[in-house]
């Protein structure tokens, strides 16, 4: 018998990974504080149930889930007056699969463990696409064995689980991620505007860095359908994320006193696109700053118009 899911959070990513867990199954009952009478139907012609607030969610389940922007969020929703750890029993879990400062989860998950609640620290990697497709790449830090207890949960939403370690190693793994994904999409950012305004055509720098030593991920993904087709919508992981993760970066660096350099300036790149108004633009648009520095764009065919 599948367990009694809660899910709170229901966002760009949190809506299609709740979407995936009824899909296949799992009674889930959902809430946010943001939830329309369009999105209350949606949920209920899944089969789903909604739930008043997060204390209300957690009484009807063994397992909850959240899925939330800050580390305030998380702490407000498992530990406030309304929080899920007045509604759970002993034994049962909540799963962070927030990207949130690790000693917030420390903190959350002692505060549980007095009650005699799990936690595992879950954060989440790939695109609202991945979110969708059910493929997400998941980074679980916590008890080995809650972790195995809930792995079914976890692949009904992901397709590439690794068990990291203790509790907030998930979500360290997850900050080291983006660390390297904003650093490496800022340096990209230079390169590329330095190659296209040296007069390389930029489809032809894209293919030849793409088939040479400079390939990545970033390069393939986020400059292949990103930058070279002008798509920086929003409601997509925005500048404004990528933002808070680098100072959760910054902040654990400062912690541990490991110096990050590069790290400071990949976030001192991203203040440049906040304080061009592009803060709730998919995170590629960075490269727009330098574009309008250097009068040129790095694109295929008609670039985006600007707002």
């Amino acid at each position: 018998m599948k367990k009694k899911i809660g899910f709170i959070g229901l966002g760009a990513m949190g809506k299609p990974m709740a979407t995936n867990l009824l899909r296949k199954g799992y009674p889930v009952r959902v809430f946010d504080l943001v939830l329309k009478k369009d999105d209350e139907a949606y949920w209920r012609n899944l089969g789903g149930a909604i739930g008043r607030s997060s204390h209300d969610v957690s009484e009807h389940c063994e397992v909850v889930v959240t899925m939330l922007p800050t580390s305030e969020n998380v702490r407000s929703a498992v530990l406030g007056n309304s929080g899920v750890i007045r509604g759970l029993r002993k034994g049962c879990v909540v799963i962070d699969m927030s990207t949130i400062d690790p000693s917030t989860t420390k903190e959350v998950a002692e505060a549980l463990a007095a009650q005699g609640i799990e936690m595992l620290d879950a954060p989440v990697a790939r695109s609202v696409k991945a979110a969708r497709e059910g493929t997400l790449a998941i980074f679980v830090g916590g008890k080995r064995e809650v972790f195995e207890r809930c792995r079914d949960i976890l692949e009904a939403m992901g397709t590439d689980i690794f068990h990291v370690g203790g509790i907030g190693n998930g979500e360290v793994v997850k900050i080291v991620n983006n660390l390297i994904l904003a650093g490496t999409m800022s340096l990209l950012s230079e390169a590329l505007v330095l190659g296209v305004k040296a007069g390389v055509r930029a489809d032809a720098l894209y293919e030849a860095l793409a088939a040479g030593s400079a390939n990545s991920f970033v390069l393939q993904h986020h400059v292949g359908s990103a930058v070279m087709k002008g798509a920086f919508q929003e409601g997509v992981f925005p500048v404004a994320y990528m933002l808070k993760d680098l100072g959760l970066a910054l902040n654990l660096g400062d912690s541990l006193h490991v110096p990050l350099s590069f790290t400071a300036l990949a976030a001192q790149f991203y203040q440049h696109a906040m304080a061009s108004g592009e803060g709730n633009r998919y995170h590629p648009v960075v490269i727009r700053t330098l574009e309008r520095l250097t009068g040129i764009e790095v694109r295929l065919g008609d670039p985006e118009e600007s707002p």
